[in-house]
């Protein structure tokens, strides 16, 4: 049985309610620049570390927001089982790309396994990203890896970022999606021409994963010992497609059923040749497509579920989650709601909001972005420390 159809009509209830979200979500995004990464921009060139820490429990926090929205207001049920995510180890989390949200699915998956992963948890993403007002911003604080999807021009990025993140001192799980980009009509047309070019077996449930920048990552990890395990995760859509952002803005539209199976792999299991490792990832692909044509050949959507491994748990959302993602939901969505008051009933907030886009837009343009500043405040630190304790010894 193929997978469930992408929604592409609904009712005007389900529009207004997706873009109010959506809108309001960005809303805080923003406000949240003005009021919080804004002022505490100076920590950065003052004292780095803690700055990053501060950037990442913040935005951590932050995240509980979009993602209980999700749950709260479309009721949309998460099924998350496998091995945990140790959020104290450095790791990469590789995951087939179906849609332009599993991204943010996958915030709920963290919160079910442990909160403290949406503080340690990077992700790697397209570049034009970076640019959204607010959102963008944030992420780039957040040193998320934005990437072009080109080697060429991203294998430099790959290296400092990774440098960046080991030599930080903290320990951050790095999502990388090795297909390169959703599993939408036409990415999944490109990827049977492939095949066909190739002589691979066409995927039916996901695209042919690029090996290159998978390679190049866990081998810039290794040199640099920054990586204790691979996370292997599966996601799938039980009851419909939502493929893309817009969707969600335009439409309204939001799966009500979406799974998640988590595999732990040792990093030292792995295979150290390039060659090798390519063959590990495509091996890994074909079994995902084997388990994701199981799940989909189920006809009942209810009896839709992920096969799990002997050891395997469910992580559920219990009561003490539940409670915390509602209470941090509800302080970021009435923190948002007195921004939007403060900086409608005072004409001198507009200085606050041009400082802040000049912050922000004068930081993309010079240096590609915050997290780049963020880059080479840290290595000067670093070189500092070193010519100190050279001149001590």
């Amino acid at each position: 049985m193929s997978e469930p159809e992408r929604i592409r009509q609904t009712g005007l209830w389900d529009k207004a309610r997706g873009s109010i979200l959506c809108i309001f979500t960005l809303l805080s995004a923003l406000l949240g620049c003005m009021y919080i990464l804004t002022p505490i921009m100076p920590l950065l060139f003052i004292d780095h570390r803690l700055w990053r820490k501060v950037v990442d429990r913040l935005i951590g926090y932050w995240l509980m927001l979009p993602s209980g929205l999700i749950e709260l207001v479309y009721g949309t049920k998460i099924r998350v089982t496998g091995t945990k995510i140790d959020h104290s180890e450095p790791a990469l989390i590789i995951m087939n790309h179906r849609t332009c949200l599993d991204w943010l699915f996958f915030w709920n998956l963290l919160i079910r396994m442990d909160p403290w992963l949406l503080t340690s948890e990077k992700i790697s993403l397209k570049g034009i990203l970076k640019y959204l007002p607010g959102a963008g911003w944030a992420m780039g604080c957040n040193a998320y890896m934005f990437l072009d999807r080109s080697f060429d021009n991203d294998s430099s990025r790959i290296m400092r970022m990774i440098d960046y993140y080991a030599n930080s001192g903290l320990n951050y799980q790095l999502l990388l999606f090795p297909e390169g980009t959703d599993k939408c009509e036409r990415a999944t047309e490109r990827s049977r021409i492939y095949a066909e070019k190739k002589g691979l077996v066409h995927y039916a449930h996901v695209l042919h994963p690029k090996t290159t920048g998978f390679t190049f990552i866990i081998e810039k990890m290794r040199e640099v010992g920054y990586i204790k395990h691979i996370y292997d995760v599966t996601v799938a859509y039980a009851d419909s497609i939502v493929q893309s952002e817009m969707d969600l803005f335009l439409l309204g539209a939001c799966p009500r059923s979406v799974h998640y199976d988590v595999r732990q792999f040792e990093a030292a299991s792995l295979p150290e040749s390039d060659e090798e490792l390519a063959k590990w990832l495509l091996e890994l692909w074909r079994k995902k497509e084997e388990r994701l044509e199981k799940f989909y050949a189920r006809e009942c959507i209810a009896e839709r579920q992920l096969d799990m491994e002997t050891n395997a748990k469910l992580f559920d959302m219990n009561t003490r989650l539940r409670t915390i993602q509602c209470t941090v939901a509800t302080f970021w969505m009435c923190l948002t709601f007195a921004w939007m008051y403060i900086f409608v009933s005072y004409s001198s907030q507009l200085s606050l909001a041009a400082l802040t886009f000049s912050v922000f837009i004068g930081a993309q343009v010079a240096y590609g972005g915050i997290e780049w500043i963020a880059v080479k405040v840290a290595a000067r630190s670093r070189l500092t420390t070193a010519l100190v304790t050279n001149h001590t010894d």
